[in-house]
């Protein structure tokens, strides 16, 4: 087995001199995986995998066995290593390079069709897969939208997109299906969320008709000194808002600290720092994973209260943004992605 992958198919491992019989003893032996009928795995490698490298390893070979396929959509963003929601999808995802072919998808790959130049092919370490603009806007069409709002985040903060390029290739796209909610989406980017999290809450926000806010504020007092930076600031309302911010800003603890030392320490970091901010006059509203994930009634009525209970008139407090240290209305990085919001 040392000549074949990880996970590889029935007919891989017939071609490399299994026979049938050795398979199917295999996986009664407890040495290979059935992960569906035809594709196996050697157990002991899969059951160590986390979800997102056994799916990977599942697209390579769905690539690598099936032709003119090219890696492509939630599949591809992976393999770009764009931050994906915590479970993945149960089917690889690939593009069909020859539109005119019949394949439907199986248990364990989803194919799809359009037009696709070779400029939008990668191909990186032997696998093919769509290049990082393509494969931006299909998840755009085609995941969920906080999922996908966090992919096209994620490619804007890395410089593997630009608004420019996605621009174009939403052009490409024009007339495919979902476009409508890609340009949605990207009214929406913005690379200067940091994480999953915040992408996706961004979205819930919007769903809400909330007012937009500026990712990544550093607050200062009226003496320009640091006090913090949050995850979303909306200046003029005098809130500012922290998704699941552990340990970005809590006192490290020393590291033969046990877990019940480390985490009082967090508590009273994060305390002391909410103060602070309260202090200028601010209204903090925090939210974890869980609050964006369910149902969001819990979560709206406390932004609903944070901003009764604001008093912008009274904030002391100035922002400016992390990413250039300009004034929230001057940042060069909002200016880049005007385009998408139609200023």
């Amino acid at each position: 087995m040392e000549a074949l992958p990880i996970c590889f198919t029935r007919a891989e491992a017939l071609a490399d001199g299994w026979s049938a019989r050795r398979l199917d003893a295999a996986v009664l032996g407890g040495r290979l995986e059935r992960i569906v009928p035809g594709l196996y795995a050697d157990a002991a490698a899969w059951s160590g995998m986390p979800p997102w490298d056994r799916h990977l390893a599942i697209a390579r070979t769905a690539s690598r066995t099936t032709p003119d396929a090219i890696i492509s959509h939630a599949s591809a963003a992976a393999l770009l290593g764009l931050p994906m929601p915590p479970h993945p999808p149960e089917l690889a995802t690939l593009t069909l390079l020859d539109d005119s072919r019949t394949s439907r998808e199986d248990s364990w790959r989803r194919f799809h069709r359009g037009a696709t130049p070779p400029s939008h092919v990668w191909i990186r370490k032997g696998t093919p897969f769509l290049v990082p603009g393509r494969t931006v806007v299909d998840c755009l069409r085609d995941m969920r939208p906080g999922d996908a709002l966090a992919v096209v985040d994620a490619a804007l903060r890395r410089g593997l997109v630009t608004s420019a390029g996605l621009a174009e290739m939403r052009e490409h796209q024009r007339r495919w299906p979902g476009i409508a909610v890609a340009d949605l989406l990207l009214e929406l980017a913005d690379g200067r969320r940091e994480s999953w999290l915040e992408s996706v809450s961004a979205y819930v926000f919007a769903s809400w008709e909330a007012p937009p806010g500026v990712p990544q504020v550093v607050v200062r007092d009226e003496y320009g000194r640091f006090v913090a930076r949050v995850d979303v600031g909306w200046e003029g309302l005098g809130v500012v808002g922290e998704a699941d911010g552990r340990g970005k800003y809590l006192l490290d603890a020393p590291p033969d600290a046990g877990q019940e030392e480390a985490a009082a320490r967090k508590v009273v970091a994060q305390g002391v720092r909410e103060s602070r901010l309260r202090d200028l006059g601010l209204e903090v509203l925090r939210w974890e994973t869980a609050d964006v994930l369910g149902g969001q009634d819990a979560l709206r009525q406390r932004w609903e209260a944070a901003l009764r209970r604001a008093r912008p008139d009274v904030v002391t407090a100035r922002f400016e943004c992390s990413c250039c240290a300009r004034p929230l209305t001057d940042c060069a990085f909002a200016t880049r992605t005007d385009r998408f919001r139609g200023s």
